[in-house]
């Protein structure tokens, strides 16, 4: 067999029949990953015990030639693989006769559907404005936008680490917020600042993690469920920041001058300390030469 089907990302596996009785022949390295089985395991298994196409009205073996014709009318059949986990993943499978010498097999593609559907099901409770589902190096694999304002064609995201439509000043939280998800195993929101051309959105997202049959991590399904421009020049942590900028005053510097902590310095610069107290305000403002309402319009007089 062509060393090309092991090295293929989708999860594949070669069947054969005999008099009838179907077995397993070989599969690639991404279906152990996502069935969770090892090889040793699969090899002369009956593929109908972990592929069932029950909710399609119709048996494997049926599926499999079906599939295969040439002129098949429907090429794709929605069934589920059972993981080692007993957890049924929905795939959508396609097949492929081949004549190997004297007898035939069949090469069969499983497409995982899990993210897509699971977005699906969301979509159907929930508006929202943008879906992504991104990989363990958070680059992007297919983006969606529904009501967002999103300037290009949805296909130039894909490939693009995620954390390029981030504010930078996020990018450290908003990895973390991921790590957590992937570690634990669980979904979690976030807001943060999304740059969709030369705009700034406030963003609130909901990250789910997927994982393959044998507990490695897969990928990260990403839904925006609000987006609203951002106005920049009514943020007064951009104000600090850009002022900052401007007289060349680091964190560290800024709070050695003022005596405030680096710590403090730092979440009032990334916005998580919206109005820091009179006190500091004004060290912060007299350091960087203005007054304190020039960055907090709330301390106007």
């Amino acid at each position: 067999m062509n060393h090309l089907f092991y090295l293929l990302s989708d999860p594949m596996l070669i069947v054969e029949s005999d008099e009838s009785l179907w077995s397993i022949r070989d599969v690639n390295q991404a279906f152990t990953a996502f069935s969770g089985f090892k090889k040793s395991d699969l090899i002369t298994l009956d593929p109908s015990t972990i592929i069932t196409t029950e909710d399609s009205g119709i048996a494997f073996e049926e599926a499999v030639i079906q599939l295969a014709e040439e002129n098949a009318i429907s090429p794709l059949l929605e069934c589920k693989l059972i993981t080692k986990a007993s957890t049924p993943a929905d795939v959508r499978m396609s097949c492929r006769k081949l004549q190997e010498a004297d007898r035939i097999v069949y090469v069969i593609i499983c497409k995982d559907l899990r993210e897509s559907k699971w977005i699906d099901q969301y979509i159907t409770q929930n508006k929202i404005m943008v879906s992504l589902i991104a990989n363990d190096r958070y680059t992007i694999l297919s983006l969606k936008h529904y009501y967002a304002p999103v300037q290009q064609p949805s296909s130039s995201y894909v490939n693009q680490s995620i954390f390029d439509l981030v504010a930078e000043h996020e990018r450290g939280k908003l990895k973390r917020i991921f790590e957590y998800a992937k570690n634990n195993r669980t979904p979690e929101t976030a807001d943060f600042q999304l740059k969709l051309g030369d705009r700034y959105y406030s963003a609130d997202a909901v990250i789910q993690p997927f994982y393959n049959g044998n507990r490695s991590f897969k990928n990260f399904v990403v839904i925006l469920t609000s987006l609203h421009l951002h106005n920049q020049e009514e943020d007064p942590s951009y104000k600090l920041r850009m002022l900052m900028l401007s007289k060349n005053i680091s964190v560290t510097s800024l709070a050695q001058s003022t005596l405030i902590s680096l710590t403090t310095i730092s979440k009032i610069r990334n916005g998580k300390i919206k109005k820091p107290q009179r006190l500091t305000a004004e060290l912060i403002a007299g350091e960087l030469g203005v007054r304190p309402e020039t960055i907090w319009s709330s301390y106007k007089r």
